[in-house]
């Protein structure tokens, strides 16, 4: 409480600052659009502002959660996306929260992981075969894994923990319907027809990758699936039937054909981890029906897998390898993989012909390639230490299925970086960060329950 104040005052002090900042943005609507445009910052930005100094994760960083999505459509200047602003934002603003509380988490095994993984990809400025690739590969992994300690070190409550799953959840269903609506609502006269039509969205001239688009309904797909097994209320059940079943016709009608194995591999964790495999199995019947209604080219692109050689993957997967054999311990360099595709493509025999200047296709091909043996070993230690931290959630802990939820998350994003390169897309990074914040919330539990048995 504010010296000299009691709460009647505050909130008359409260009621009369509002009441001036609704009185200035009437004056200022009535007008132009510019005066509008000022009249909404004059009430939104106050309260933006409180919001993000009283619950930062519930602002700006749940709006972070709910449009990461559609990232790459919310171009706002050549300085990014407006996802890119809220990731910005949320990290100062997670920062300065925990600065003013002064509460900040102990590290995660994770982010020790993390910090010495990208000490090493750093220090590959120093030998990169393309300094100029590197150096822009390198903002991206920092501004992702920044945003990752602020989050994995801010305390997170239970409820805080659910809004942000909500957010998820409703970001993911919203995406799915918005990719239908674009898919049928375009006309198939030059596709010929529906069986040979894939879902790119655009808007204007911003495009997401079908397979992009796809991998990021994974999450939501695991934590609807979740809510929908465990809920006993009926409306719900029903509800969370509906949203599965719309993000799952979205990745068929995407046609991305480890998108829909990722989701497989959820089912599977599901039926094998927790105790609804008779519900589960009924919602996966329900998916499988809404899979099965819509028509894409998604069969007829998995008939043609062997043919093409995966899109041409095998191809870029054997000159990353043969790459891979000349500079094995160290790499050339974060980002420098078309670099080295480029050197060594036309010494490969090519099967299945991709083309010069080629993503990976696979995160270890890529890491692998950039950072060598000793990048892939740190890889793999920060995976090892993100499910390590989850481990000490066990089966008779209050929050053990939001453990198999997020463990079926990150296995199913492991198994799709196989076949797509994705460490630099914040869907990926937000199913890191949301285990992260998982451990947090059981630590919390933990620590308010031995506070309760102290004398």
């Amino acid at each position: 409480m504010v010296k000299g104040f009691t709460r009647p005052r505050l909130d008359a002090v409260s009621l009369a600052m509002a009441a001036v900042i609704v009185l200035c943005a009437l004056l200022l609507a009535k007008g132009s659009t510019t005066r509008i445009a000022l009249a909404v910052a004059v009430v939104a930005v106050p309260l933006a502002t409180y919001a993000a100094l009283k619950r930062p994760l519930l602002f700006p960083y749940a709006l972070y959660v709910l449009f990461v999505p559609f990232d790459n459509l919310l171009l706002i200047s050549s300085f990014g996306t407006l996802t890119k602003v809220l990731g910005i934002l949320s990290g100062f603003a997670v920062i300065f929260w925990c600065l003013r509380v002064k509460h900040i988490a102990l590290p995660s095994h994770a982010t020790y992981a993390l910090v010495a993984f990208l000490s090493w990809a750093l220090a590959s400025t120093y030998w990169a075969a393309s300094g100029t690739e590197t150096i822009a590969a390198l903002p991206q992994y920092l501004s992702l894994a920044l945003l990752y300690a602020a989050l994995a070190a801010t305390p997170v409550t239970l409820r805080e923990f659910r809004w942000l799953l909500g957010a998820t959840a409703v970001g993911g269903i919203a995406a799915a319907v918005y990719g239908i609506h674009q898919f049928y609502g375009k006309p198939f006269d030059v596709a010929g027809n529906l069986l040979t039509a894939r879902l790119v969205i655009q808007a204007g001239n911003a495009t997401i990758d079908p397979n992009q688009f796809a991998d990021a309904l994974l999450f939501p797909i695991a934590i609807v699936t979740m809510f929908t097994l465990r809920t006993r209320w009926l409306l719900g059940k029903t509800a969370g039937i509906v949203g599965i079943a719309l993000m799952v016709a979205a990745v068929a009608l995407s046609a991305s054909r480890e998108a829909l194995l990722g989701v497989g591999v959820i089912v599977v964790y599901y039926l094998w981890r927790t105790r609804y495999r008779l519900e589960m199995a009924i919602v996966a019947a329900c998916g499988l029906a809404a899979m099965l209604l819509v028509q894409s080219s998604l069969w007829l692109r998995f008939g043609k897998a062997i043919a093409t050689g995966g899109a041409g993957r095998l191809s870029i997967w054997a000159v990353g390898f043969e790459a891979f054999k000349h500079r094995w311990l160290t790499g050339y360099g974060m980002g420098s993989f078309s670099t080295a595709y480029n050197d060594y493509y036309l010494k490969t025999r090519q099967g299945y012909p991709y083309g010069w200047s080629s993503p990976p296709h696979n995160l270890l091909v890529q890491i692998g390639v950039e950072l060598g043996v000793i990048g892939i070993v740190l890889l793999a230690w920060f995976f090892v230490a993100t499910f390590r931290d989850l481990a000490i959630i066990g089966r008779d802990h209050p929050r053990y299925e939001d453990r198999v939820m997020m463990e079926a998350a990150l296995i199913a994003l492991i198994f799709v970086s196989m076949f797509i390169g994705l460490f630099t897309y914040k869907y990926a990074w937000l199913i890191i960060a949301t285990a992260a914040q998982l451990r947090l919330v059981a630590l919390n539990e933990r620590a308010r329950q031995r506070a309760a048995r102290a004398p």
